[in-house]
């Protein structure tokens, strides 16, 4: 396996532990909290990234690996915000799904040769994704989403 897609393999990892590492670090009282009227509590934002890693990144990446260019349904997560089943969940349950996803697909990619990462399906707005894409996109989502957690808290403690 090349240098490039061991370290994506580590960084799946790492995002996941930076999330980790941020929310255990916080006071729990300011973990069901919203910043703001409009704005996401680290709980609610922990469901957003647990969702989006399971239910868009690694569910395509899965397909992937058993499915010749797969299509890629949108994910409407405006539409799972209204539904029934959503709801925010206690920050730790949120954080053992996010790290065991991240793992999960991190061991999963270990297998993959090289040129298997260039394996793609096609989603409706954004055409190929390939696998080395939606991994790519899988560390971006955490990370962002780490920063937003960062800086949730930080309002929160002023």
């Amino acid at each position: 396996m090349s240098e490039k897609h061991e370290t994506m393999i580590a960084t799946i990892l790492e995002a996941a532990e930076a999330i980790r590492r941020t929310v255990e670090a916080a006071p729990a009282e300011l973990l069901e909290r919203r910043p703001a009227a409009g704005e996401w509590s680290v709980e609610e934002i922990l469901v957003h990234v647990r969702n989006v890693a399971t239910l868009a990144y690694g569910l395509r990446i899965r397909r992937l690996f058993v499915e010749t260019e797969p299509q890629f349904a949108d994910y409407d997560e405006e539409k799972h915000l209204r539904s029934a089943d959503w709801r925010p969940l206690p920050a730790g349950e949120s954080l053992d799904v996010i790290l065991a996803e991240h793992r999960q697909l991190a061991a999963l990619l270990s297998t993959l040769p090289d040129d298997a990462w260039n394996r793609a399906g096609t989603h409706p707005e954004s055409g190929a994704l390939t696998i080395e894409f939606l991994a790519r996109r899988i560390v971006e989502h955490a990370t962002e989403h780490q920063k937003q957690i960062a800086e949730t808290l930080r309002t929160l403690s002023v």
